[in-house]
């Protein structure tokens, strides 16, 4: 029946979302263009050795500075972004570690200016690794937005503290640290995790929240996505992003909420068809550790009408650790040698993740369980082996 009345359909995906505790978007015309977003951490001296670290190099940050002034971009903050007006990028880092005063003072002699966002709750006199309040307020002072990253940088989607604390005292304190100087527009989800509850109830104390999904803004849309800076990725992948922003053209406009839980998503359909080889493209390491990897979604696509179909829990099942929950990604194909998106970065889970955080859950229990039992299989079949015969196979002489 929802083959033949898409209407109905639409009806449906809208209860759906009501259900779900949140308003499903209103359809959009598609963005003509988007604005790139990076995301940085840590800075050492020397790139880290291990894949899928947010520690960058000095001179790896040093070389997309340069990349990116001489490609004439120009930092904006995201009030001042407007998709196909030049060439523009937000520079974003987080945590505020110490190096952060370093990493500033790079991007000023570039021309740049970025947001800093700090954890209010380990921004102290004594620093103990991150900014102390005054180097803060020096930050803002330069020209840099200084804003919050949570509380105490604990996941938003399972810890009602941390969504109290943030509401009620980021912002606060944040601006008492900075002589009022703190950013009351941007915030910054830790881990990058929320639900749809979760991103109301930061939407109505902020004004832009910035998530961890790929992907470029629209320019309008109170999330926005961010690429990690992370070791293990080819640097050209983030060269090609930023240059790619102006051509960005989504094909697929979301509609089973953002950060809902759901195994299977559906997306709105612009156009007649979709190109082949779509991908689901991801932030959240695969199950071979690494990221920012395309994975063909193939009999996990399933186009009906107007409506893509993605079995989201299946697709993870094949591709990724069954402990991941949340995954932060878009659709994609490949083009040219390069990644075309086609819908906007999203993030959804396959496990309730109020469920998750419980000690207890039933769910993390059987999950352990099912592990523990795995591990027991296999034990049982290296013994076999190791006396010569098929696991699971009856002794020869029948015993």
């Amino acid at each position: 029946m929802l083959r033949s009345a898409p209407l109905l359909r639409a009806l449906v995906l809208a209860v759906l979302a009501l259900c779900r505790g949140a308003s499903p978007a209103a359809p959009q015309d598609a963005p003509e263009g988007g604005i790139p977003v990076l995301a940085w951490h840590r800075f050492a001296e020397r790139p880290a050795p291990e894949p899928g670290s947010l520690t960058e190099s000095y001179a790896g940050f040093e070389a997309m500075l340069a990349f990116l002034q001489g490609e004439g971009f120009r930092s904006v903050f995201p009030e001042q972004a407007r998709p196909g007006a030049g060439r523009q990028v937000i520079l974003t880092f987080d945590d505020g570690p110490e190096e952060s005063l370093r990493a500033a003072a790079m991007l000023e002699r570039h021309g740049f200016r970025g947001i800093f966002f700090v954890i209010p709750g380990r921004t102290r006199e004594d620093g103990a690794g991150y900014l102390t309040p005054a180097e803060a307020e020096r930050l803002a002072r330069a020209g840099h937005r200084v804003a919050a990253h949570g509380y105490d940088h604990r996941s938003m989607a399972g810890s009602r503290e941390e969504v109290a604390a943030s509401v009620g005292r980021s912002r606060r304190e944040l601006g008492q640290k900075t002589a009022g100087l703190a950013s009351p527009l941007d915030f910054a989800f830790p881990f990058g995790h929320y639900t749809p509850e979760v991103a109301r109830t930061l939407g109505a104390s902020f004004r832009f929240l910035h998530t961890v999904n790929p992907g470029y803004w629209d320019g309008r849309s109170a999330l926005l996505p961010r690429m990690l800076v992370m070791s293990g990725v080819d640097p050209e992948l983030y060269r090609a992003y930023v240059l790619g922003g102006a051509d960005y053209r989504p094909r697929l406009e979301p509609l089973t909420p953002d950060g809902a839980v759901a195994g299977r998503v559906a997306f709105r359909l612009r156009g007649d068809s979709l190109p082949a080889g779509v991908e689901l493209f991801a932030v959240s390491a695969d199950a071979e550790g690494r990221s920012y990897v395309g994975h063909p979604l193939g009999t996990d696509l399933e186009v009906r009408g107007d409506t893509a179909w993605v079995e989201l829990a299946a697709h993870m099942r094949r591709f990724y650790a069954p402990e991941r929950s949340a995954i932060a990604y878009a659709l994609v194909t490949r083009e040219g040698g390069g990644v075309r998106y086609l819908s906007p970065g999203v993030q959804h889970w396959v496990r309730d993740p109020a469920e998750e955080s419980r000690p207890g859950s039933f769910s993390r229990l059987v999950r352990t369980a099912g592990i523990v039992l795995a591990a027991g299989v296999l034990l049982l079949a290296v013994r076999a082996v190791a006396r010569g015969r098929k696991p699971g196979a009856r002794p020869a002489d029948g015993r």
